[in-house]
């Protein structure tokens, strides 16, 4: 899907704020929500869907959304959220299924890579540095309309050059399987610090297992055992020819993304 680059956070806050605004395809219902937990705690759009607005644009963003809550009232929170008949996750999050919108809420002092001690403050700013991508380091704050993200955010999405923002993370499969998805969705080439990265952690594993993991933990799997194949036979020539340079897009078989969002 073809779209313009933003090139100033001012062109993504408009998205934003387009999309809070707008009373289409559920979009109030996720504005609701988002102003009653503010009475609970300082809100932030976290991620994923400030990626997508930035590189696909309010009609290319079809995901889920991230929200951030900085709030000592957890027990108001908890008894809050209950009416949407939330499922908690062993990171103390809550995914909650709106009428068109998947959401999971985080408290922001449960962030992991906070608690393991890797990220030493615990503000927006600094949860911005927690993500294992870089192009996930990013947060809108509900409130003011501000945006924070790692340095450089916009070059490096416009580079199209995925790269590793911490590396210390819970789930290193989940990760290079979300690596390969970028590859799918978005076109990406792998930096020189994650290419190694993924090498050295699937050198001795079977595309089959990374195949059922996304099928296990997405909704809608994009990848196969051909495709991961081929990105790691590439991957492993590109590591043993050229290791301090990065893995651009190599052109393999038809994506599987495009036929599942037609």
């Amino acid at each position: 899907m073809s779209h313009e680059k933003i090139k100033e956070i001012a062109d993504l806050k408009k998205k934003v704020r387009y999309f809070l605004s707008s009373s289409i395809l559920g979009r109030q219902e996720v504005k609701t929500l988002l102003d009653q937990l503010q009475d609970i705690g300082e809100v932030v759009i976290f991620g994923g869907m400030l990626r997508d607005l930035s590189l696909l644009g309010n009609e290319g963003f079809d995901s889920d959304i991230d929200l951030v809550i900085d709030t000592d009232k957890e027990d108001e929170l908890d008894a809050f959220l209950q009416s949407y008949k939330p499922v908690r996750n062993k990171f103390g999050g809550y995914r909650l299924r709106l009428s068109r919108w998947e959401v999971d809420i985080w408290p922001l002092k449960s962030t992991w890579a906070f608690k393991k001690g890797y990220v030493k403050n615990r503000s927006f700013a600094d949860l911005c540095k927690t993500t294992f991508f870089d192009w996930d380091g990013i947060v809108y704050n509900v409130g003011d309309g501000s945006i924070l993200a790692v340095e450089g955010y916009l070059d490096h999405i416009n580079e199209g050059l995925l790269d590793i923002n911490l590396e210390n993370n819970p789930n290193p499969m989940g990760n290079i399987v979300k690596a390969f998805r970028y590859r799918e969705k978005y076109g990406a080439g792998f930096s020189s610090r994650l290419a190694k990265y993924i090498y050295e952690n699937l050198e001795d594993l079977d595309p089959d297992l990374i195949s059922l993991y996304e099928n296990k933990s997405h909704d809608r799997p994009v990848l196969n055992k051909n495709v991961i194949s081929q990105v790691l036979e590439a991957l492993c020539v590109h590591q043993k020819e050229h290791p301090s340079q990065p893995f651009t897009r190599v052109e393999l078989q038809p994506s599987l993304w495009a036929a599942n969002n037609d």
